[in-house]
């Protein structure tokens, strides 16, 4: 038994991981393109999108898992009742319920990273995300600056210049002239200054300077010292929209779970870890063929399966974003629903097969 253990448990893992491997690269690839079409036209810095791609797998683990369990448990026993050998097992005495703590086995461990993924790493790498991709756009702002060089600021708004620009945003000899809401000039020196995020935005940090006011015109001459003060450059701003609920990690969910929003969102994070379970059940179900006959119209049966089983799902989600469905059972009942229509299936199957050959 323990060869035949070791033996089943070895194809399953083994097509679980090459179907992984493949529907991850379709993903990733798609992602990469994107990416990279973004950078070539000057969008994103080239040296950021390894680390989005690579903050892409979190996120997209939640939809592939459960989908590359279903059709790993389908493939494995697909071949071993196409080969017949699942009839010589059976004839030596091997009930069904041992391949299905096999398989069960296999959907806990399996459940357990997509928990991991959906419950801790998509949240992170969503907050990651949205950091490398302002952290990106500040470089660009970096990079259009010219050291020593009058830089004219979007829609003539005013001058920019500093005697060196550093790649990480530090300048010195800064030299600004704005246009205020009232149209009047202002002007802001200091010998040091640097760029930072701070509050979701793009500000430039300028050290024991001065601002002066009322430069042009009738107004009086004003000047002001600061040791240190914050800028907005018009257009310059790299403003961080609010986080999404998707993107709050766990335990925040689960403090405003009285929101609706944020109760789907947490409901869809371990609707993804039953999701495994059941998908493998499913699979487990859909895949016995008979010997010798086509076993990948079980595959399109348990692909179209997992379409509408996720679909619904996804529906389910929105209609507790919106108020219009109770938020408990909430998803969960998609958990059960698959249960429900996979076990009268083969048992009403068996009772017409087993009519048929008494006849």
């Amino acid at each position: 038994m323990r060869l035949l253990t070791a033996y089943i448990s070895r194809e399953i893992t083994l097509s679980f991981v090459a179907v992984l491997g493949v529907l991850l690269l379709v993903i990733i690839g798609g992602e990469v393109a994107r990416l990279l079409t973004e950078a070539l036209e000057g969008r994103l810095s080239p040296d950021l999108v390894l680390q989005l791609v690579l903050l892409k797998i979190p996120v997209a683990m939640e939809i592939l898992l459960p989908l590359s369990v279903l059709l790993a448990v389908m493939l494995t026993f697909g071949r071993l009742y196409h080969d017949r050998e699942m009839e010589v097992l059976s004839g030596s005495g091997i009930a069904p319920s041992y391949f299905m703590r096999l398989v069960m086995v296999f959907a806990l461990m399996a459940a357990l990273m997509a928990g991991f993924f959906s419950v801790f790493m998509a949240s992170w790498s969503m907050q990651q995300e949205r950091s490398i991709l302002a952290e990106g756009q500040l470089r660009t702002h970096i990079k259009s600056l010219v050291g020593g060089r009058f830089t004219p600021l979007p829609s003539s708004q005013g001058v920019f210049y500093a005697e060196t620009v550093s790649a990480k945003g530090e300048l010195t000899e800064v030299f600004i002239q704005l246009k205020t809401p009232e149209k009047q000039d202002q002007l802001l020196l200091a010998p040091q200054g640097y760029f930072e995020q701070k509050q979701g935005r793009t500000q430039l940090i300028l050290l024991n300077g001065q601002v002066m006011s009322g430069l042009l015109g009738q107004d009086q001459l004003m000047i002001q010292r600061f040791e240190q003060m914050s800028v907005w450059l018009p257009d310059w701003q790299v403003t961080l929209s609010a986080l999404e609920v998707e993107a709050l990690d766990t335990m925040t969910l689960w403090q405003r779970r009285n929101e609706p929003r944020a109760m789907a969102h947490l409901q869809w994070r371990f609707f993804v870890v039953g999701s495994v379970l059941v998908l493998a059940f499913v699979g487990w179900r859909l895949s016995r063929v008979a010997p010798r006959k086509g076993r990948y119209s079980r595959m399109a049966i348990g692909l179209g399966f997992y379409l509408v089983f996720t679909q619904v799902a996804i529906a389910l989600r929105s209609q507790i974003q919106s108020g219009g469905l109770a938020m408990f059972p909430g998803m969960f009942i998609m958990l059960i629903f698959p249960l429900l229509l996979v076990l009268p299936i083969g048992h009403w199957w068996w009772l017409v097969k087993r009519r048929l050959v008494k006849e």
